[in-house]
């Protein structure tokens, strides 16, 4: 076993609203703008062999107590910033320093994205409480939580996101791409509706922000065998404005 111990800062993503993210209207800081710093031990084996993303690596492993999970689970994984070597044609990962701004933009985004799925429930739960509830289920959808970590003697920094494990919580599941916003076709009734409640999703962001906004190529895992809860791990959002507010009439933001 070549598992490590590492003592890290954990700055954890505050939970936010799309109305406290504009009316903030300033660049996102991951370590200023967290949910309190925490200091706890990242445990994990660096020899392992990595998962490569088209710009991030991960690994897994777990912290000493959980911090970013609903659950009692303290698995992660475990994210870093990565590009080419010109010289020898290697994947390499950035310096501490390039790592923050990466990884903060990268947590930046999915920070909005949560914001952008509380849009959806606040409109619902609205409609909810003027004509009571539905005769239908409603999927319960969120990001995955996330943290930045640091490590207190090197200064390595990586994202750190709740484990979402597909042999326990589900398989892991395309439900929109990112070449359009037409749903994939489902043979499973469960996923199907599902798919269907996520472009109802898009409908209620895009007339909520007036045009401005809406999350693509949703994939997650699905908690439960019928309709009720989906973790998302990845997507896209179609913004009008940058992250930090400024004008920017061709934005795809990915993570």
């Amino acid at each position: 076993m070549n598992t490590i111990s590492v003592q890290c800062t954990l700055y954890p993503t505050a939970p936010t609203t799309f109305s406290g993210l504009i009316g903030q209207a300033r660049p996102f800081d991951a370590i200023k703008d967290c949910d309190g710093p925490t200091t706890l031990m990242l445990i994990y084996n660096p020899n392992a062999a990595p998962k490569y993303g088209g710009f991030k690596k991960a690994l897994f492993g777990h912290l000493s107590r959980p911090v970013i999970s609903d659950s009692t689970s303290s698995s992660v994984c475990i994210k870093q910033c990565w590009y080419t070597s010109g010289a020898s044609g290697t994947r390499l990962v950035y310096d501490n320093l390039t790592q923050i701004t990466k990884l903060s933009a990268e947590i930046n985004c999915l920070h909005w994205a949560s914001a952008l799925m509380g849009i959806v429930y606040n409109f619902i739960n609205k409609h909810i409480t003027m004509h009571g509830e539905p005769p239908f289920p409603i999927p319960k959808m969120r990001f995955v939580k996330n943290a930045l970590a640091i490590a207190d003697t090197t200064r390595d920094t990586y994202m750190l996101e709740e484990l979402i494990d597909e042999a326990v919580q589900g398989a892991f599941v395309k439900y929109i791409g990112n070449g359009s916003v037409k749903p994939f076709e489902f043979t499973d009734d469960a996923a199907a509706y599902r798919a269907g409640f996520l472009v109802f999703c898009q409908h209620v962001q895009y007339l909520k922000t007036k045009g401005l906004a809406f999350i693509g190529d949703f994939q997650g895992e699905s908690i439960s065998s019928n309709y009720p809860y989906v973790v998302l791990r990845f997507g896209f959002f179609r913004w009008k404005l940058s992250v930090d507010g400024s004008p920017n009439n061709n934005c795809i933001v990915c993570f």
